[in-house]
């Protein structure tokens, strides 16, 4: 299965929230969407699914439009952050509603997830009645128990206990085995960096920053302090390298290997290293 999207821009009154050319996902893999608050993160979910349809451009999965042929969303489940139950009904009740919209409801299997959850002694009670972890836990249950294609996640883990999260890590990789496409946001590094494929930095309305974290060759941002400066900067320069510095410290972006040869050519032509931190880009994307 195959999810593109070409030209989509939405903008809320004179704010500009999308902004994406092109870009395309395949099935078998977890892509991790990431960016600060408000950069447009659940905006390009809903946009995918058909909850805001109000945007222009285009979304295909398997070749159909998702606006001009909604009948593919069957394939696809999704949380979101602020997803609405009902209630007063109790969440055997939403089960069966929700299920009932996508079709092919299994009821006994949905039921046997609610057990693995710890969820299966509340299921008759009313929604209302349920803690944030118990609502969280329904929603999750919600998406995952008509057999998706697709899955789309936003904020999934807000709000579990631990054992419950790693429950649910360990059934995302499951599903990816069998072929599932994944999309997941949050604000936890971890979370996004143990499930993963790829990771997407949404900035400014599009896709800025594209990490592919199977790479062997990652690049890592370096921080050094030498006492030679001038000399250490003009030998990042050979290596097609650009380096900032302040004071004694120079930062610079390069993969390992690259790094151990600079390191040796350094130590050789008498640059003496004080400190050396390194951190992966996508590291740094948490802040330093």
């Amino acid at each position: 299965m195959k999810l593109e999207v070409n030209n989509l821009n939405f903008s809320y009154g004179m704010k500009k929230v999308l902004n994406i050319s092109d870009v395309s996902f395949e099935s078998g893999n977890i892509y991790g969407i990431v960016g600060k608050n408000g950069a447009g993160k659940t905006t390009f979910f809903k946009s995918l699914t058909n909850i805001i349809v109000n945007y222009s451009g285009n979304v295909f999965i398997d070749g159909e439009n998702v606006k001009q042929n909604p009948t593919i969303l069957t394939s696809v489940g999704i949380v979101l952050d602020d997803m609405e139950l009902y209630k007063h009904q109790s969440g055997l009740f939403n089960l069966q509603f929700f299920g009932g919209l996508r079709g092919n409801f299994d009821e006994q299997k949905a039921l046997e997830l609610a057990k693995e959850l710890e969820l299966a002694d509340d299921i008759n009670k009313k929604v209302s009645s349920y803690s944030l972890g118990m609502n969280k836990k329904l929603i999750l249950l919600i998406s995952i128990m008509n057999d998706a294609q697709i899955l789309i996640l936003d904020e999934p883990f807000r709000g579990l206990d631990a054992k419950s999260v790693e429950w649910f890590k360990d059934y995302l990789l499951e599903l990816k085995k069998q072929g599932k496409m994944i999309f997941i946001s949050s604000h936890i590094q971890e979370d996004i960096q143990s499930l993963s494929d790829r990771v997407l930095v949404l900035e400014n309305g599009d896709f800025a920053g594209n990490f592919d974290l199977n790479k062997e060759d990652l690049n890592y941002i370096y921080q050094v302090e030498v006492n030679k400066v001038d000399e250490f900067i003009e030998l990042l320069k050979t290596k097609e390298i650009s380096g900032s510095k302040n004071k004694n410290m120079v930062k610079f972006s390069a993969n390992e290997e690259t790094y151990k040869e600079l390191f040796n050519q350094a130590v050789a032509s008498g640059i003496e290293f004080y400190q050396i931190k390194k951190m992966s880009e996508f590291t740094q994307m948490w802040g330093d």
